[in-house]
């Protein structure tokens, strides 16, 4: 009998343990390793970002070397140089979700103060308090980059496949155009299929030494006073179909209309009107190739006599059409090289009149160019250019040239 029991006494031993054993909880499954970015990958994440007691840190920036030839059809001195354009160290404080400041100066031609120098300057291109509301309004104050064309707002060297700004940048936007002011902002992305983006300012504005030769870039004003006590309004409105809700996955886009509206003479006569439009067009034909194109047009009309040194209106446009190629092996992204490195072959048109009941009354006057480019990006924030320009200006020779520039841009 006793041996009987033996075996039950085995069996209900052994059913105990494994209800035990059941009842034990399951270790959980070891959550596998946060892939951790590459350097490539912080580098074009901007790596600058600290942490501070006093909230986020950000230091980055640009820098843009370059070798120029000129060659001027009308026998004055042609030129070769090596040419240390631009350097720009940038930085953004998130002081609190709601608050922050940016900041960017401007070292161009190796600064100021030097004797040996030559077009050189320091200068702050923006410093902009924001006040972070919500999406559909903020606020910013100080010195505002203006809210007026695409390449204005977006004009660091790095972001471009050309090193030569196009003519509407340099002539009717002065680019980098900042000025003293308040302004609102906000998007909205309510509607389906588009969002809204918009932006309202009002700075110093112009003064009315809009010149032939120059266009608005003489009539650029103080950052500490106003000629006449009138007031400028930017205002432009961005607009962004969302292609891949309507099935077009295959393309982005943006577009923005600008509006501008001061009086610009010393006895606030003279009323100026500017407009401008401007747009991007992104085409992924296929995994390895696209296609870019990007313009604006932009145009201010002043209310005065004009003569053949006194514009009285002026406008410039370009386009840009880019090729992008991406030759290189799958494993090379986010390791050699970013995460979406490419060679490019770009194209520009451009033109401006900076006088407009008058033909060639300057030498950048009545002005038009071609842009052929080859462009190399490893990574974002590194291009390498080499760009053949050739321009002529209607009724006169001083302002026909050729200009062939390689250049270097870095960004950190």
């Amino acid at each position: 009998m006793r041996l009987m029991l033996l075996p039950v006494l085995f069996l209900l031993a052994a059913n105990l343990a494994a209800q035990d054993a059941n009842a034990q909880p399951k270790p959980e499954p070891k959550p596998e390793p946060t892939k951790q970015p590459t350097a490539i990958e912080k580098w074009e994440d901007g790596a600058g970002k600290v942490d501070t007691p006093l909230g986020e840190f950000t230091l980055g920036g640009y820098a843009t070397f370059q070798h120029k030839t000129l060659d001027r059809y009308n026998g004055g001195q042609s030129e070769n140089f090596f040419e240390a354009y631009r350097i720009v160290p940038q930085f953004h404080w998130q002081i609190m979700d709601w608050l922050s400041f940016g900041m960017e100066v401007e070292f161009e031609g190796g600064g100021s103060g030097a004797s040996f120098l030559t077009d050189n300057y320091i200068l702050v291109e923006y410093a902009e308090i924001d006040v972070a509301l919500m999406d559909e309004f903020n606020i910013k104050a100080g010195l505002l980059l203006v809210a007026f064309g695409r390449y204005n707002q977006n004009h660091d060297d790095i972001f471009w496949d050309l090193a030569d700004r196009p003519f509407v940048a340099r002539r009717v936007v002065p680019t980098a155009f900042d000025q003293p002011g308040v302004g609102i902002y906000g998007n909205f992305t309510q509607l389906p299929f588009f969002s809204f983006n918009y932006q309202l300012q009002v700075t110093q504005g112009f003064n009315d030494n809009f010149t032939n030769n120059e266009g608005a870039r003489s009539a650029r004003t103080s950052f500490r006073r106003d000629n006449n006590g009138n007031k400028a309004i930017w205002a432009r409105l961005g607009i962004t179909p969302q292609f891949d809700e309507m099935g077009a996955e295959f393309m982005t886009a943006d577009f923005g209309l600008s509006y501008n509206y001061q009086n610009v003479g010393p006895d606030n006569t003279q009323a100026t009107r500017g407009v401008a439009v401007d747009g991007a067009l992104k085409f992924d034909i296929l995994d390895r190739f696209g296609i870019d194109v990007t313009g604006e047009w932009a145009r201010i009309w002043i209310n005065r006599e004009s003569n053949n040194t006194r514009p009285n209106g002026l406008w410039a446009y370009f386009v840009d059409v880019l090729f992008k190629f991406d030759p290189f092996p799958a494993a090379w992204r986010g390791t050699t090289f970013g995460r979406n490195p490419y060679i490019g072959l770009i194209l520009r048109f451009e033109a401006n009149d900076l006088n407009d009941d008058h033909v060639g009354t300057a030498a950048r006057d009545d002005r038009i160019a071609t842009t052929i480019g080859v462009s190399f990006r490893p990574i974002t924030r590194l291009v390498f250019r080499g760009e053949f320009k050739h321009q002529q200006s209607m009724k006169r020779d001083d302002g026909d040239e050729t200009r062939l520039v390689f250049s270097v841009s870095i960004g950190f």
